[in-house]
């Protein structure tokens, strides 16, 4: 089962990693995590406990991780962890008043600004109407905003055909596929490899190989037995519009 996204995303020029993980069938929950910093920010758990009652395959899954992922990055760049991150740092300043920072004209630290001083005392004039506070947008409206832009940018979107044997010490055989995610057309050449991470080893590529007129790239590769800690296959494709990536626990 592939069991995860991982995706690095700048937002006011910080760089969000955004982590997506199926837990297994033994703990059937998607989590989804946020790293600044190598700190967790914030984490969505979803669980699919009812799904597998009701039947439903792997590649449903895979389209519920799919939606999370996306969910997490949506909140992102519509400001939605702004908060958070605002109190992380302020935490780290010990001593200090916590305030918004902003950026220096003449430099690029940022610095905690005074507040502004009060206007000059004017003659008494009619007072407006009280300001409406902005309506908060519901998570769907979000997701669906983020998603309509995501559409007008052409992205490369890598998908698992068919997979065999991905087992320690197995021969494995894998069929990937790469697609445009504006199109829908098969990306060619795309450049697609196969390495394998583990706890005990340095990281490993197993194979590599490119996308034929179809989108289509068949890889047959051995891979290695480990007699103790976790491994993992790490599937990268790269091409013309850009990289997509594919987790595989072991």
């Amino acid at each position: 089962m592939i069991t995860g996204y991982n995706t690095d995303i700048r937002h006011n020029e910080v760089v969000f990693h955004v982590q997506t993980e199926d837990k297994g069938l033994a703990n059937p929950y998607i989590e989804s995590l946020v790293y600044v910093g190598g700190q967790v920010l914030a984490s969505k758990r979803a669980n699919y406990a009812e799904m597998l009652a009701e039947g439903k395959e792997e590649k449903d899954i895979v389209a519920l991780m799919d939606h999370q992922h996306r969910t997490m990055i949506a909140a992102i760049r519509h400001g939605k962890l702004d908060a958070k991150l605002q109190s992380l740092i302020a935490g780290k300043q010990t001593g200090q008043v916590e305030v918004p920072l902003t950026r220096q004209a003449t430099g690029t630290s940022e610095v905690p600004q005074p507040p502004p001083l009060p206007p000059p005392v004017a003659a008494p004039a009619a007072r407006p109407a009280p300001a409406q506070p902005a309506r908060e947008r519901t998570l769907d409206q979000v997701i669906l905003e983020y998603l309509t832009n995501e559409a007008d940018q052409e992205q490369l979107v890598l998908f698992l055909e068919e997979e065999s044997n991905l087992a320690l010490g197995c021969q494995a055989q894998l069929v990937l596929r790469t697609r445009s995610s504006k199109s829908g057309m098969p990306v060619v050449a795309a450049q697609v490899s196969v390495k394998m991470i583990s706890t005990v080893s340095d990281p490993k590529v197993l194979a590599m190989g490119k996308t034929d007129d179809q989108g289509l790239a068949a890889l047959t590769f051995d891979i290695p037995a480990i007699g103790r800690g976790t491994a993992a296959l790490i599937i990268t494709a790269v091409g013309a519009i850009g990289r997509a990536e594919l987790k595989h626990l072991l």
